[in-house]
Formats: structure tokens, C-alpha cells, sequence
């Protein structure tokens, strides 16, 4: 029987509940009764210091600081492995609610942000069946996987997980307890730094498993939902398309090799080409329809004809041919999907529809999203790299002694000069000297399915022009023709998305560029929420990206082209991260296209996919807000609304470089967070710093950044300068908060920061801190006050009144994640203690304890 929907939190709560103790039982057998009662305690004394009791905390931290340190890894562990049990329940919770609301809804009381609900909204405005299925059928999601520090899980722990969620739907409790005591007894994390093909494995594990099932959900869902609003049912292909930047990523990371870029085509294209024969041989075996029963179309007798198996049944022959021909690497994605039209009108043509719609219709959704690529890479680089390749070519190849000493403008003539010919510049047999030359000719010819080459640090559209320079040495640059791929500038930081318009102005007044981008059907242009926010603060960066996105737009407009945007979002609020779809909703006005791009990565990834029914719920709301933005719409900022905005945005940047620029500011940052060991342990593949040794806030990259405050529980880079506000009336900013998307959805956004961050816990880091620079915590602390004190009365209601299900999960989880808190400060003192860093022990546990604290808050960079 199913429950009725208010017993879904009773039924929460006891799978929280059965988990748990099935925890407790597989820490006794495995580490003790012993050390299960020091879980209790300390989880108790985390309990009761959270409710108040200062005797608790006193009593916490000395027993805490008397661990050894056996015993404070496995504590980590212990919390770790229930944050771990914990999302499981939680994602359980959410399919069950998902379910019980599809059912409920109607066409005239659809859920809210999804399909029904989508269909009857484009009805609303007037689009009859066909303009909708015109409009859908234009629509491009492309969701982008990047690597992330935090997400390094081992796939064995993945694997755990997925097998309890069968266990918990078997409700068998053997299996169960067997499972979690499994789980408690496997490491969570490698025992090296994850190497570039770790990340690559890992990051694109959940496309061919749960993204797999989702895609013709996605499709057969938009069909279903606009089939009961207009009475007919469209045909759909998918709006959904994956990319991947693993591999491909070159931006400061030296191990991102082109025989690492060549490893990444090879590892997708055979994930894909697994999953494409398993698809096939599931057709052999069950289309087996025979033509002594029904008709044959010349078409499937003819594509089975060189199959000497399965006399008399056509449809399994066509397939095994098919099969054949993709296992000897002889078909395309479009040649497999013209094939499926083929077996698709066959099947139609004598009234099996309802056949083609269930065994073929599936395949062509997953051709359409994946290809036989699964996701075609990026390439990302810097664009002074770029520039110092193009110097060696062209000093080499006699055009330029020294290319970089010219200016911006002098670099543009120059390059657009010599790409009127299509001669190559080194000469046969000459093997490049510099490392950046080698590696960017390298990335090129190893570089098989091919994206996008996204350029970093975008400034001049010379940095572009390189691109086309190097691609012209591999034989892919044809003057006046289009490159087969877009070259993407990044604009990151507050001046480059200040001077991106000009930027893409010249670059569209550029013959080169400018019959690129035609040929291309538009401009893909990347901006990042990370370094924009690290340069500027959070308001003023959120302020400046969408002046950007704005005028970025008009300047297209003004070329006749399009402006497709490509959002570099990470999971925290601080780097662009909360609800998705509600931020494709806070866009300015006409600036999303038909097209765009996501990026997807961190503890967002088994957050949105680690369930079929949660990735489609997720694609879903994508979609709701994609496809109405696309058309247009949306609501313009009324002139006193921006004037004011700009105004407090300036005064708010002015106040966050003051933060960064005081006297002791940096010092105290490297004492309290631990930004220094997160930058020595094994957690991801690329360098946290931009340069080899950190003097100030600029040479950190903008993830570890996020991560460091995110660890001690401030999230200061996802709030701090808002206070700005305070100068503009409280009903202007409410109004503005009812009534202007981008700025409710800044604003809940910050809200999310501010309700994870936690006072009573940060305060500990200051026993890592020299007591001179202790005020500079306390004025923090008094800045976070004032900024929850603003935001409730802006609000007129709690932090998260409108975010009922993350208020639940802090809730849930904080008393949770304090213990590991407390363990990590004791950690960090020792580690920074001499020969701390020498006791390899030590090393694995402080990693633990900051993958432990990340797991607890779900978006930790």
C-alpha cells in the first residue's frame, strides 16, 4: 500500500532511524563496543552543546583534544559513513514525494515546474501544438561535467550505496545490515592523489547509469504532459546533451596531458559503445516479429540482408547487422539513427506504434543525448598559454621574432593577417621546444570528439585568434571557413566581464572571427561565477555577470547573431550554485537562446543523479525554466530598481576588497581555514594555487577558496558585502525582492550560505588562529549577524521560509557534521605542530575530516 503523503516524514524518519542503528551495530562489530560508546558520547555531547549547554562544549573539546589519533579517524569515518546513510534516506524521501505528486497532478492543477505544468504555460501564451513542438525540438541543455576537489569518492562506495537502495526497497533487513556493515568496513577514499583518469572515471560515471534511464523518461514525459494539454501527441527528440571537461581541462592542472586528453575520448567512446550493443542486442533478442505475420518494408529487409542468422525474422537480422557494424566501429550516430527511423516506420506502417514507442523510441532519446561520444570533450586553457604557443609558431615559421611583445591590438592584426592563408608554420620534422607549443599541438591531435576550446583569462580577441592559429598547424583551419568546432572565450573576473563587450565587438568586426561564428550559427560564450566572486564579492559579482549576460546579448543582436551562454556554476552559492532552474529563470531578459550550457560537478552530481527518478525530476525543472526563457520573456529591471542595485553593488564590492586588503587579513585566513593542507592532501588532481607559492587571495584558485570557508562553517564568500543593502529603503528592497527574479534568487541564494554557516562551530578554528588577529574573526561575526538581521526583515520571514526541505537537512545533519568540526580542529593543530606534517596517519585523517565535512554540507566549493 502506498503512504499517504503526510506519512512520507514518518517514513523518513524511520529509515533514518533503522539506518542508524544498523550503523551502530556494524561500528560494534567491526571497531568495538569501546568505540561505539565513544560515538555515542561525543554525539550526545555534540546534541546537547547544539541545544545550549556550554558545560557540553567544554567537555566535548577536552575530550576531543585526548583522542588518539586511531580514535579520532575512526570517529570521522563514523560520521562520514551516516552523512553517506543519511543522503540515502533523504534521496529515498524525494523519489516517494516525486511520485506521490506526479500522480496527484492533473492538467489543470500540474506540479509545479514540470512538464504539466510547462505544457499548459506554453498554451497559455498561445503557442499552438506545432509552434511547441518546433520551439522544443530547437532546444539545446547541454550539462557540462567538470572535475571537483570534494567529489572523490571511490566508485566501490558508489557501488555500496546503489546496492542499499535495493536492499531498503527489498526491505530486507539481513541483506541490509550486511550491506551497511560493508560500507562501514571499505575506505572511502584512494590511498594516492586521484590521477586526471581517476577523475574521469568517476566523473562521468552516472551518464551511462542513472542519466541512461532518465533521458527517455525525459522525453516520453514532455510528450506525455503536452499530449493531454493539446490532445495530441508531439515527436520529440532530446533537449539534453552531455559534455565533458575531464581530460580536456588544461587550465593549471600540468597533468592534464594530451595523452590524458587521448585517454578520455577512448574511455567515453567505449562506455558508449558498451552501452549502444547491450541496446542492440536487447533489439535482436526481442523484435523477434516474423514475415510470415507481418509485412516487411524494403528497407529493414534490405539492412538485414548480410546477417546469416534469424531466417524469416527480419527485424532481428536488421538489428544484427547493425550490431556487427558498431562493434567493428563502422556506423555513426547518425547513421544508427537513421537506421531507427527506418525500423520505426516499419513498425508503424503496419500499426505497431506502440512498439516502435517502446523499443526503439528509448535508443533514439540516448543517440540524441549521448552519441556514440557519451560526452564530447572541451579543451580549456589559459590564454596566456595560448599566446606563448603562437609566439613559438610564429617565430619558428619566420612571421614574428617576438610575438608576445607586441600590443593586444598589434597581436589581433597580425594573426588575422597571416590566418588569410592556410600554410602551416613549422617546418617538416621540427618538433616543438616549449612546453606550451608541445602540449596545445599535442591536446590538438590527440583531441578526437571534439566540443568546444574554451580559452580562460579571456582579455583580446587575439587570445581567440591563437586558437585558430595553433588549429590551422593540425589541418583543421581553412581561411574563411568555419572551424569544426566553437572557440569559447571565458570572461571571469570583475574587469574581463566589465570589457567583454567590447571585447566580443571586436571580435565580431574581425573577418576571421566573424565568418567563424557565422559559419558556427552564433557566439558560445563561457562566463565564471568563481573567479568573479573571489575578485569582487558576492553581490557585485552577481551584479556584474548579468550587466554582462545583458549586453553580451545586445552586441550579438546588433551582428545578427545569437549569444549562446555557457554558465560556469559550481555547487556552492558562493560560485554560482542553488536551485538551477530557478537561476535559468533570474536571467536578464532575451539572453537565453535556444541554447545553453551548465556545468555540473562536486556533491551536485550524486545530489541531482544518483537516482533515475531524481535525475529526471531535475531535468525536469531545467526544463520548465529553459524552455519559457528561450522564448524570450521575463522580467526587465525597472530603471530605480538597477540604480539603486549598481549603486549598493559598488559600495558592497568596496567593502569585501577592504575585508581582503586589512592588515592581517591573509595571515589570519591561512591560521584559521585549512587552506593550506587542502592544497597539500591527495584530494583532487589539479594544484589549488595559480602559482607555485601563495602571497595573497589572487594567487588561490576560486574552488579551494570557497572550500576553505566552507570547512569552517563561515561560507564567508557566499554572503559577505550584502550588508551593503542597508542604505536603500526596506520597501524598495522588498519590492524588488517580490517582483525581479535575479534579485530574489541572489538574495535566497545568500540565505542558503548564511543557514549552513554556523557561529558556535567557527569559533573553534580560532584556537588555530594568534590571538592579535582574533578580532578580525569577531568582526566577521558581527557582519553575519547583520546579514541574517537584513535579509529576515528584507524577507519578512526566516532565512529559509521558502526552503522548507533544506531547512529539514541542516537540521538533520548539523549535530552530525559539529563532531567531525571539533575533530578536525585537533587535527589541524597537530598536523601544523612540528613533524605534523611528516606522520603520513595524520595526513589521512585530516583528509577524512574535510571530505567528511563536505559530505555533511552537500555543496562545499
Amino acid at each position: 500500500m502506498k503512504p499517504a503523503r503526510e506519512d512520507t516524514f514518518d517514513l523518513l524518519r524511520a529509515e533514518v532511524d533503522l539506518l542508524g542503528r544498523l550503523l551502530g551495530e556494524a561500528i560494534r562489530a567491526v571497531s568495538g563496543e569501546r568505540f561505539f560508546a565513544l560515538v555515542e558520547e561525543v554525539r550526545l555531547l555534540s546534541k546537547a552543546r547544539r541545544q545550549g549547554d556550554e558545560g557540553a562544549r567544554t567537555t566535548l573539546l577536552k575530550r576531543v583534544g585526548g583522542l588518539s589519533l586511531e580514535e579520532a579517524e575512526a570517529l570521522v569515518r563514523a560520521f562520514t559513513h551516516y552523512f553517506h546513510l543519511v543522503n540515502l534516506a533523504e534521496e529515498r524521501h524525494r523519489v516517494r514525494v516525486n511520485r506521490l505528486r506526479a500522480e496527484a497532478e492533473t492538467p489543470e492543477s500540474p506540479r509545479p515546474e514540470g512538464f504539466l505544468a510547462l505544457a499548459r504555460a506554453l498554451k497559455e501564451r498561445g503557442l499552438s501544438l506545432e509552434e511547441v513542438e518546433a520551439h522544443l525540438n530547437r532546444l539545446e541543455l547541454w550539462l557540462t561535467f567538470t572535475a571537483h576537489p570534494t567529489e572523490t569518492r571511490r566508485r566501490t562506495l558508489r557501488h555500496h550505496l546503489e546496492k542499499l537502495q535495493e536492499e531498503l526497497e527489498a526491505q530486507d533487513r539481513s541483506r541490509l545490515a550486511a550491506r551497511v556493515a560493508l560500507l562501514y568496513a571499505t575506505e572511502e577514499v584512494r590511498k594516492a592523489r586521484p590521477t586526471v583518469e581517476d577523475e574521469i572515471k568517476g566523473g562521468l560515471y552516472y551518464l551511462p547509469t542513472t542519466l541512461w534511464q532518465a533521458v527517455p523518461r525525459v522525453v516520453e514525459g514532455l510528450e506525455a504532459a503536452l499530449e493531454k494539454v493539446y490532445g495530441k501527441r508531439p515527436r520529440l527528440k532530446s533537449p539534453v546533451r552531455f559534455r565533458s571537461w575531464i581530460g580536456g581541462d588544461r587550465d593549471g592542472n600540468p597533468f592534464v596531458t594530451p595523452e590524458v586528453t587521448a585517454f578520455a575520448a577512448r574511455y567515453a567512446r567505449q562506455v558508449a559503445r558498451e552501452r549502444f550493443l547491450l541496446e542492440l542486442e536487447n533489439l535482436v533478442r526481442d523484435l523477434s516479429l516474423s514475415e510470415s505475420k507481418v509485412p516487411v518494408p524494403r528497407g529493414v529487409r534490405e539492412g538485414g540482408e548480410e546477417t546469416e542468422r534469424f531466417p524469416g525474422e527480419p527485424y532481428r537480422r536488421f538489428f544484427a547487422r547493425l550490431y556487427a557494424r558498431l562493434e567493428k566501429g563502422e556506423v555513426s550516430t547518425e547513421e544508427l539513427l537513421r537506421a531507427l527511423r527506418v525500423a520505426e516506420e516499419g513498425l508503424a506502417s503496419v500499426g505497431l506504434e506502440q512498439v516502435a514507442a517502446s523499443f526503439l523510441r528509448p535508443l533514439e532519446a540516448r543517440l540524441f543525448a549521448f552519441g556514440l561520444e557519451l560526452a564530447p570533450l572541451d579543451l580549456r586553457e589559459e590564454s596566456g598559454k595560448l599566446l606563448e604557443a603562437a609566439a613559438e609558431l610564429l617565430r619558428v615559421g619566420g612571421v614574428h621574432p617576438d610575438f608576445l611583445s607586441l600590443s593586444p591590438e598589434a597581436q589581433e592584426a597580425l594573426l588575422t593577417e597571416e590566418l588569410r592563408s592556410a600554410r602551416p608554420l613549422l617546418p617538416v620534422g621540427h618538433e616543438p621546444q616549449g612546453e606550451a607549443l608541445r602540449v596545445a599541438l599535442g591536446a590538438f591531435r590527440a583531441w578526437r570528439d571534439k566540443g568546444a576550446h574554451v580559452v580562460s583569462m579571456t582579455h583580446h580577441p587575439g587570445d581567440l585568434l591563437a586558437v585558430f592559429l595553433l588549429a590551422r598547424e593540425v589541418g583543421l583551419y581553412r581561411p574563411g571557413a568555419p572551424l569544426p568546432l566553437d572557440v569559447v572565450p571565458l570572461f571571469e573576473t570583475l574587469e574581463d566581464l566589465h570589457r567583454a563587450p567590447e571585447v566580443l565587438t571586436r571580435l565580431l568586426q574581425n573577418p576571421v572571427f566573424l565568418a567563424h561564428a557565422r559559419g558556427r550559427g552564433g557566439v558560445e560564450i563561457m562566463i565564471g561565477y568563481s573567479d568573479s566572486n573571489k575578485d569582487a564579492g558576492f553581490l557585485a559579482a552577481n551584479l556584474a555577470l548579468y550587466e554582462a549576460q545583458e549586453t553580451l546579448a545586445k552586441v550579438g543582436q546588433s551582428f545578427g547573431l545569437p549569444v549562446f551562454f555557457f554558465h560556469g556554476r559550481g555547487t556552492s552559492t558562493a560560485r554560482g550554485g542553488g536551485p538551477a532552474g530557478r537561476a535559468i529563470a533570474s536571467l536578464p531578459p532575451r539572453s537565453v537562446g535556444h541554447r545553453i550550457r551548465l556545468t555540473e560537478q562536486g556533491e551536485a552530481l550524486a545530489d541531482r543523479y544518483s537516482h533515475p527518478e531524481l535525475a529526471v525530476r531535475h531535468l525536469e525543472q531545467l526544463l520548465f525554466y529553459f524552455a519559457q526563457a528561450a522564448l524570450g520573456e521575463g522580467v526587465e529591471p525597472r530603471p530605480e530598481w538597477r540604480e539603486a542595485l549598481w549603486q549598493a553593488g559598488e559600495e558592497s564590492m568596496r567593502r569585501y576588497r577592504a575585508l581582503l586588503a586589512q592588515e592581517g587579513f591573509f595571515p589570519f585566513f591561512e591560521a584559521f581555514t585549512p587552506i593550506r593542507e587542502i592544497g597539500e592532501l591527495p584530494i583532487a588532481s589539479r594544484p589549488v594555487y595559480r602559482h607555485g607559492r601563495v602571497r595573497e587571495i589572487r594567487d588561490l584558485r576560486a574552488i579551494p577558496w570557497v572550500m576553505a570557508w566552507t570547512q569552517v562553517r563561515l561560507l564567508l564568500p557566499g554572503w559577505y558585502g550584502l550588508t551593503a543593502l542597508e542604505a536603500l529603503p526596506l520597501d524598495l528592497l522588498r519590492q524588488m525582492y517580490r517582483e525581479w527574479p535575479f534579485f530574489a534568487t541572489t538574495l535566497e541564494n545568500a540565505a542558503m550560505a548564511l543557514a549552513k554557516a554556523d557561529l558556535g562551530v567557527a569559533e573553534l578554528y580560532l584556537r588555530l588562529v594568534p590571538e592579535k588577529l582574533h578580532s578580525l574573526f569577531h568582526s566577521l561575526a558581527q557582519e553575519y549577524q547583520k546579514t541574517v538581521a537584513l535579509l529576515e526583515s528584507i524577507f519578512q520571514a526566516p532565512l529559509l521560509h521558502n526552503q522548507k526541505t533544506l531547512e529539514r537537512q541542516i537540521a538533520l545533519r548539523n549535530p552530525y557534521v559539529d563532531p567531525i568540526n571539533f575533530v578536525q580542529v585537533e587535527l589541524l593543530r597537530r598536523y601544523r605542530a612540528p613533524g605534523g606534517r611528516e606522520d603520513e596517519a595524520l595526513k589521512k585523517a585530516l583528509l577524512l575530516s574535510i571530505l567528511g565535512v563536505a559530505a555533511g554540507l552537500r555543496n562545499a566549493g
